[in-house]
């Protein structure tokens, strides 16, 4: 799998993970900036402490103690905050009372305003501490918590029909370019390929997803050849597994982006 990330302001890139599986629990302390992404199971966050701005679908969202927000699959999102803390629900959307639920439903507004009691904050941190857990039965103890919490948040979401089939633009494109980024795509090609013309592509990148066609990709492949460099394969051999036509063009690419040559970085890790 490789995942990639991108912010409102800077240049890394966005991607969409598909490979992921399982469910997970995480209680976390600290100032942080999680970078926009996307993936194709569900999170709950629940601000514990601390104020946070929150982005969904590149909406901001002001979260407070107390408050809830929802990243449902596909939602370009993520999260900045200081002095936060803050349990994060994953869970796949074949859980039951997702898919009895959320199947055809979303919520109006994927956020709810001081929406924790203390028998649902208790819920919440017993999820995360049965995450812990090195039992075979953990992932299962946290489902449940998980269909305890959804239960008692239900009530407080106003649910509006869903298309299921529907997939905005920014998804499309994101998707498409993860699974095809180390092949020697442009944006006429993708363009075609997604059906709208090269100027609203531009256009798209340009006003949604704040970087250019090229810079985008070619992050995409820094990214993934940081992650190569770790290993032992042959330089030349990760350029041209990453998608760079030339070591020279990669040697570039890469000093220009990480202020090292691809020697100097795998010799620093």
């Amino acid at each position: 799998m490789v995942e990639f990330f991108c912010d409102l302001e800077s240049n890394m890139a966005i991607t969409y993970e598909t490979k992921w599986s399982g469910i997970h629990a995480w209680r976390r302390q600290k100032s942080s900036f999680m970078h926009l992404h996307a993936h194709d199971y569900v999170e709950i966050l629940y601000a514990r402490g601390g104020a946070w701005t929150c982005y969904i679908n590149f909406k901001e969202y002001k979260l407070n103690k107390g408050d809830i927000i929802f990243a449902f699959p596909g939602q370009i999102h993520g999260h900045e905050s200081t002095n936060y803390e803050n349990i994060a629900l994953l869970f796949p959307k074949n859980l039951p009372i997702y898919d009895g639920v959320f199947c055809n439903m979303i919520p109006q507004s994927p956020m709810l305003c001081n929406a924790i009691d203390e028998e649902t904050d208790e819920l919440f941190r017993k999820a995360s501490e049965a995450n812990k857990m090195p039992s075979p039965y953990s992932k299962g103890i946290v489902q449940g918590y998980i269909s305890l919490i959804l239960g008692r948040l239900l009530p407080l979401l106003h649910l509006i029909s869903a298309n299921p089939n529907e997939v905005s633009k920014e998804e499309k494109l994101i998707k498409y370019c993860s699974a095809h980024y180390r092949e020697p795509i442009t944006l006429n090609s993708v363009a075609d390929m997604l059906g709208y013309s090269p100027t609203h592509l531009s256009h798209l990148f340009a006003n949604k997803l704040k970087i250019g066609f090229s810079k985008f990709i070619t992050l995409m492949r820094i990214e993934d050849a940081k992650k190569m460099l770790r290993g032992d394969k042959h330089i030349t051999q990760i350029a041209l597994d990453c998608g760079f036509g030339s070591i020279r063009n990669f040697n570039r690419a890469f000093k220009e982006e990480t202020g090292k040559t691809p020697s100097e970085y795998r010799s620093s890790k």
